[in-house]
């Protein structure tokens, strides 16, 4: 045995005491508790080596990299919570374990949360969550990261002794089935072995259950993690177990927190997969902790290490930098070529220092004031803790009261504050900052990136499978030469450069594609050359064969999974310019009016055929089926809809099945050599925490490519002929596949549709192609009155039962092609994009009208999805009524106008098109496709379109119920297509209230109930109308004319749009009127909250008559609106009782009455009448009322109160 290297300490009294009947011992010290030893064999826990003391920890231990947790009970606390994310920062913590928390962001990739959303995982570092393992149970989470699986628990106080024992179980089953696992949380258990000073029965359970599984007690000394709140006094609840393997002695300790009743702890695990194979057998004397700014391996170079600053790209510089590095000497080869464009980058572009900022950087609304409130108010805590007099301390608790309630104040007023600065964000760059947090909410944000080598190589095997070599077929006796048609011209190139988009991600060399751009217009001839040589002999250049992995996180998919992400290939944009040039000709060719090469059936990467098309010819099959009557039982009046999906397509396409597809269509030899080239030798790259890891590709079309999706097209062309049972068809888009099988009955349609199944999953595996069986889902079209709920297919083992609707392409497809459902679906995507995007367009901050537009667009686009397919839908009422609805919340918050204002007066003031004029449009521009210009053709829509709308705004204003809010808007604005063509102005807040007559005048206050009266309190029996404050009332003389120049309504639009100075002048006059009524609508309220008066009318005595009349006008209107008949009159015999009930209940009230003046006049007040004194009176009160008589002031009493 080596003898240790530490002493012990001076004072020190160690006791050890036989902890379990398995040889397992625990050792204490009179101030801390230590990790448990195994002194049976003389070993240390930690690394098989001679025992040591609490305080000591072996050298190799110390340098081993560690996982540094925190752990806290949130005490279900918004501000608390916020703070323990940012002392996550602060310790520079991997892993958060939050118990009793207050809430979790949504669709957040480091976040990991129960049913009840009571504890979470937290990965604050820079290791993803890999695995995340839900439980119907509440309170228990646990999820893996960095191949340790953590467990967070709350057990509240609450639970029963069952529920307790069942949550015990839970942790049992699920520690047991992993090695590596660290159990952390509120347990509300007391037991000595954690420090707590006294055993409970929750902690005896909690114990045996840890000691079952093996784990190690974390917890050391007896400092109270929970502080103690009123009665409750301070205690040990919070622990923390992990497995021995990973455990690093003395690391665990109890942090000071601020806004919690429970303290915040640290400690640290190591991390099992960086052990190092040789551990020294020396001890040191401290342990070290790990000082580390990154995880290990982070500082390896990564595949996009040379990528530049884009924003700092320059047109001008770039061409000059080209000549000054001698561009058109050098681009005589490739590798000549991507050198002079990398030095033209260097010398006008900054790198990219730091493509992944750290994650442990200050939260967003952290500042110097708010640390300085956090140590106030622990400083206050301590002061409480520390007060030992009553009256001390009942002083120092209401300052840290008052602290808290500080720290608070301060942290919500820092997160309006940087809200408001992404809003004024929002004002310069509508699609920046701003715009990206609050879709975040809606996209989800991504954790960070996967690193660890064997998951990479694990998800990268799954999503690149190894095929066999290809022999590529290639023609000896055939020319490759390129023929005089297929040369590269220059124009050919200055178009695909045209067509560069320049926010593109570039591959492996970095050169965006805006250096592209500028390189081959300025330098055309020697890019045709380069080009045209490649083509000639047949060659790609195996720089541009290389291709960046980047694994995509899907949205809502369990993390860890090869299927839960989508893999990007970033290839140079060199690379894609060849591509396009081979694509154009590879379309001449199997494009060709007269021979297509492609079947009629097959969608998507192709010209004129998109997911609409698609769509509508399942529809028209669909509506075909319901055309024949329900008791025909002879047509086939039953279209089975079954909707296939490849998994993994586009990375699995067989390159042999595209050789055999291009040779069968007789591509042109020179294309067969070029993208054999293509795909020989071709690499994909991934980072590491080692490094790039470089890996052979053999199979599959890179998603992200030029070429790629019509060379699948070419291979996946096969599947549309394949034999079907007599009638059956087969739909494709990209990889998804649909089969349209009818019949005149569901079972008979379902048998088919089982033969037809098959036959393309055949298919599919000799093309080494494979069904999601998961995915696949069926419906039956048809007039049936009853759906078939028990037709079911079955292929491959798997049962697909019948579903009422299926979303194929991304629209809900109903069995009775009711399109209720995908409305339904549609409006409730858009309402949280709206109310998401709202929140950057308050009344009177945030971007222009303009820029705000183009944020509320997102919605419209969302609703407007394939739209000719379902346009029928705005026939329908309830349809009508969901996306009218979704876009007045748009419209409202773009104009900034009052929740009051009708739907069509909020879009006109909002610019937007009127929902359902707009779908007609998109259906009336589908229609017309290849007949003309696409952009001549939807002006032409547009301006129909304007004319129909304008129609109905002159029809509503001229209808004889039409409100006054109405006609004013329509006076104000005649002209429909003279407003929403408009080159200059924006609506503001109080503009919009002019121009729609719902603001802070009397008048409409008054129709809310907020006010007395609706006349001007200048103006006595007139109104405080619009039109009144804007143009009549002598209040605002002075502004009329100073700014408005003898304007009146009928004039207001075309004073406006004369010239941008006109319009600024009106929005100045309708700030300075409006918020002149603004103050005094506060004053007059702030008058009433002093006085304590109601805010009715003076004139009103009887409010019961009123009321009642009010809401019987009401309800007539709205019967009447309804087209339904008004409800009956009661008969008589009711009418006389309801009338003999009321004078009962009156007669009672009144002898109350009269006892309560004799109470007043004894000398009683209303509060020292006893209860039997009461009901002494009140009997009195009924004296003289016969039985039924005292039974009918009751019922009237009770029906008073």
């Amino acid at each position: 045995m080596l003898p240790l290297s530490g002493k012990r300490p001076s004072g020190a009294r160690l006791s050890i005491s036989r902890g379990s009947p398995t040889g397992v011992y625990s050792v204490r010290r009179r101030w801390s508790l230590c990790q448990k030893l195994h002194f049976r064999d003389q070993v240390c826990c930690v690394q098989r080596s001679p025992p040591h003391w609490p305080y000591l920890l072996c050298s190799s231990c110390s340098a081993m990299p560690a996982l540094k947790i925190l752990q806290l009970n949130v005490d279900h606390c918004r501000e608390g919570q916020a703070l323990a994310l940012q002392a996550a920062r602060e310790h520079r913590a991997d892993i958060l374990l939050l118990s009793d928390m207050h809430r979790p962001p949504e669709n957040n990739g480091r976040w990991a949360y129960d049913v009840s959303k009571k504890v979470a995982v937290v990965a604050t570092g820079s290791y993803p969550i890999q695995r995340v393992w839900g439980s119907e149970l509440r309170g228990l989470v646990a999820a893996q990261v960095a191949g340790i699986t953590f467990i967070s628990v709350y057990a509240p106080p609450s639970l029963s002794a069952h529920e307790f024992e069942r949550l015990l179980g839970a942790i049992e089953l699920e520690a047991a089935s992993h090695s590596r696992v660290v159990v952390a949380g509120d347990f509300n258990a007391w037991h000595e072995e954690w420090g707590s000073g006294r055993n409970g029965q929750r902690g005896i359970e909690l114990l045996q259950t840890v000691e079952t599984l093996g784990l190690s007690i974390l917890n050391q000394g007896r400092k109270p993690t929970f502080i103690g709140r009123g009665f409750a006094a301070s205690s040990v609840i919070d622990v923390s177990f992990a497995s021995r393997e990973i455990v690093r002695p003395d690391t665990w300790s109890v942090i000071p927190f601020s806004r919690s009743d429970h303290e915040l702890i640290a400690f640290e695990v190591k991390q099992p997969d960086e052990n190092p194979a040789g551990a020294q057998q020396h001890l040191s004397h401290r342990p070290q902790r790990s000082t580390r700014k990154n995880p290990a391996g982070r500082q390896h170079d990564r595949c996009d290490s040379r990528r530049w600053k884009t924003t700092q790209f320059n047109r001008q510089s770039f061409r000059v930098a080209l000549r000054a590095n001698n561009f058109q000497e050098r681009a005589v080869s490739h590798i000549g070529m991507i050198e002079a464009l990398v030095d033209a980058c260097s010398e006008t572009m900054q790198r990219i220092s730091g493509l992944h900022k750290s994650p442990h950087h200050d939260m967003y609304w952290w500042t110097p004031a708010i640390k300085r409130l956090r140590d106030d108010c622990l400083a206050a805590r301590e002061r409480v803790q520390l007060s030992h007099d009553l009256e001390e301390r009942s002083m120092a608790a209401a300052a840290h009261r008052t602290a808290k309630s500080l720290l608070e104040k301060a942290i919500r007023t820092s997160k309006r504050q940087q809200f408001q600065e992404l809003i004024d964000i929002a004002e310069t760059n509508d699609y920046g900052t701003g715009y990206r947090v609050v879709m975040s909410r809606l996209r989800g944000s991504p954790g960070p990136p996967e690193t660890d080598r064997a998951e990479l190589e694990r998800i990268v095997s799954d999503l690149f499978p190894t095929h066999p070599p290809v022999s590529w077929p290639v023609s000896s006796d055939a020319p490759t030469t390129v023929p005089s048609d297929s040369r590269v011209e220059p124009q050919e190139l200055l178009s695909i450069a045209a067509g560069m988009v320049t926010r593109k991600a570039p591959g492996l060399d970095g050169i965006p594609n805006a250096a592209v751009k500028v390189a081959i217009e300025e330098y055309t001839e020697e890019f045709c050359r380069l080009y045209q040589d490649c083509l000639s002999r047949g060659t790609f250049p195996p720089q541009w064969k290389r291709q960046r992995l980047v694994l995509l996180p899907k949205p809502g998919k369990p993390p860890g999974e090869s299927s839960s992400y989508r893999p990007l290939c970033m290839l140079d944009a060199l690379g894609k310019v060849l591509e396009r040039l081979i694509l154009n000709r590879l379309n001449r060719h199997i494009e060709q009016q007269d021979s297509p090469q492609l079947s009629d059936a097959q969608y998507g990467f192709r010209r004129g055929r998109s997911t609409i098309s698609a769509i509508q010819r399942v529809v028209d099959a669909g509506t075909a089926a319901k055309l024949f009557r329900r008791t025909n039982t002879r047509d086939k009046r039953c279209l089975m809809v079954v909707a296939l999906d490849i998994r993994n397509a586009f990375n699995t396409a067989n390159w042999q099945a595209i050789a055999d597809a291009l040779q069968s269509k007789n591509v042109p030899s020179y294309l067969m050599k070029i993208i054999g080239a293509y795909f020989e030798g071709r690499k994909l790259l991934f980072d590491t925490s080692e490094g790039p890891v470089e890996r052979h590709i053999s199979a599959g079309v890179p998603q992200g490519s030029i070429l790629g999706p019509t060379l699948w097209n070419m291979m996946y062309d096969g599947v549309f002929g394949v034999g079907l049972p007599l009638g059956a068809e087969i739909i494709g888009y990209a990889d998804d596949l649909v089969l349209l099988v009818p019949g005149t009955t569901p079972t008979t349609a379902a048998a088919a549709a089982e033969e037809a199944v098959a036959a393309v999953k055949q298919w599919l595996l000799e093309h080494r192609l494979e069904l999601a069986h998961s995915k696949t889902e069926m419906t039956v079209i048809s007039s049936l009155k009853q759906p078939p709920e028990e037709v079911f297919i079955t292929f491959g083992g798997v049962n697909v039962p019948f579903s009422r609707s299926i979303k194929y392409l991304g629209v809900r497809v109903h069995a009775h092609l009711s399109w209720v459902p995908h409305v339904k679906e549609i409006t409730l995507k858009a309402t949280r994009i709206v109310h998401a995007v709202n929140r950057l367009m308050p009344n009177l901050h945030g971007p222009r009208t303009s820029m705000s537009r183009l944020l509320a667009n997102v919605a419209d686009s969302t609703m407007r999805y394939a739209a000719p397919v379902w346009h029928e839908a705005i026939g329908n009422q309830e349809c009508c009524r969901l996306l009218r609805r979704v876009q007045r919340k748009s419209a409202i918050g773009l104009a900034r106008t009052f929740r009051t204002v009708r739907y069509e007066t909020a879009v006109l003031l909002a610019g937007l098109l009127p929902i359902c004029l707009a779908i007609k449009e998109d259906t009336r521009v589908h229609s017309r496709r290849g007949t003309g210009l696409n952009c001549a053709i939807r002006r032409e829509e547009r301006q129909r379109s304007m004319e129909e709308w304008q129609a109905t705004w002159g029809a509503d204003a001229a209808n004889e119920r039409a409100s006054r809010y109405v006609r004013w808007a329509h006076r104000v604005i005649p002209d429909v297509g003279s407003w929403q063509s408009r080159k200059h102005g924006d609506v503001t807040f109080h503009l919009s209230q002019v121009l729609s007559g719902h603001g802070f005048f009397r008048e409409h206050l008054c129709g809310m109930q907020l006010t007395s009266s609706p006349d001007c309190t200048r103006c006595p029996g007139v109104a405080e109308s619009a039109e009144h404050a804007m143009f009549e009332c002598p209040r605002f003389d002075s502004t009329r004319t100073e700014l408005l120049h003898g304007v009146v309504p009928e004039t207001l639009l075309e004073h406006m749009l004369q010239s941008p100075e006109n319009w600024s002048n009106v929005c100045e006059a309708t700030k300075r009127i409006t918020s002149a009524l603004q103050q005094d609508w506060d004053e007059t309220r702030r008058e009433l909250a002093e006085q304590g008066a109601p805010r009715v009318a003076d004139n009103q005595h009887n409010q019961d008559n009123d009321r009642t009349s009010l809401y019987s006008a009401r309800n007539t209107s709205e019967e009447q609106r309804g087209r339904r008949h008004p409800t009956p009159s009661p008969p008589p015999r009711a009418v006389g009782r309801r009338a003999e009930v009321r004078s009962l209940g009156e007669r009672y009230r009144r002898q109350l009455l009269v006892v309560e003046e004799r109470r007043q006049i004894s000398g009683h007040s209303v509060g020292g009448v006893t209860s039997q004194e009461d009901g002494t009176l009140v009997e009195a009160s009924r004296q003289g009322m016969n039985g039924a008589e005292k039974t009918a002031a009751t019922e009237a009493d009770v029906a008073s109160r």
